[in-house]
């Protein structure tokens, strides 16, 4: 089994102390789940592209502090792979912007939600509970850190979770695509940092909501386990089968 992660985003000095490269949390947070895997990473985000979508099985898009209406190149080099990828039947991923970058390329729509920023961490409710998603709680609490939002999904998209404020938490994309409004990658040390350099931009309500939604339990492990769930199902192996590299 081959991941690739797609980097959409660089780790400033401001968190470097706290947070990992994209592709070590990811891999943190998969490699439990999927020892058979071998996890890579891309930084798209400085134009470095695999150089075909027959590279890897299975295509992880993560975070990034961009817009994906924004109008640089390796955005929309990205929403052409996440639409060739797609008919290669690739299994795909993505969290955060990554969730916008799949949703948009494949027909939805991404705006600067009226409703502002998303921080700390939520509890984004299941709609719909699938087989890959055998165990785990009904409430997932998540790290939240946005103000984007999917506001339209794909036609065909089923939503797997959402709240008032964040309708599209969660969704799946045909049986072979999978996103995500939060960041099961993160932890409370990196979202703590988050709240703090944000605290002017988010404003004083979402700040102070935010610092005391870090009393929650995360459930990354969760959906660590879900993620791995979903990849397995859509690559059509049986759970513990070991594959080639």
């Amino acid at each position: 089994m081959r991941i690739c992660v797609m980097v959409c985003a660089h780790v400033g000095p401001d968190l470097a102390d706290v947070m990992d490269s994209y592709l070590e949390m990811f891999r943190r947070l998969l490699s439990p789940h999927l020892p058979e895997a071998t996890i890579t990473g891309s930084m798209i985000i400085e134009g470095t592209f695999p150089a075909s979508v027959e590279d890897y099985d299975v295509y992880v898009f993560t975070g990034s502090p961009h817009g994906v209406y924004e109008d640089l190149d390796w955005i929309r080099r990205a929403e052409q792979f996440v639409r060739d990828a797609t008919a290669a039947g690739k299994v795909l991923v993505g969290g955060c912007f990554g969730h916008q970058l799949i949703a948009q390329a494949l027909g939805g729509k991404v705006v600067k939600s009226e409703k502002g920023w998303g921080m700390g961490v939520h509890t984004h409710p299941l709609q719909k509970r699938e087989a890959w998603m055998a165990d785990g709680p009904d409430t997932p609490n998540v790290v939240v850190s946005h103000q984007d939002q999917v506001v339209q999904a794909p036609e065909g998209a089923v939503v797997l979770a959402g709240t008032e404020f964040c309708p599209n938490a969660m969704l799946r994309i045909g049986d072979r695509i999978l996103t995500f409004q939060g960041h099961p990658e993160m932890n409370i040390p990196i979202v703590n940092r988050l709240l703090d350099l944000r605290e002017q931009r988010v404003g004083a309500e979402v700040f102070a909501a935010g610092k005391k939604s870090l009393e929650k339990t995360l459930d990354h492990e969760a959906m660590g386990a879900w993620i791995a769930g979903f990849i397995r199902q859509a690559l059509g192996r049986a759970s513990g089968k070991t594959a080639a590299a």
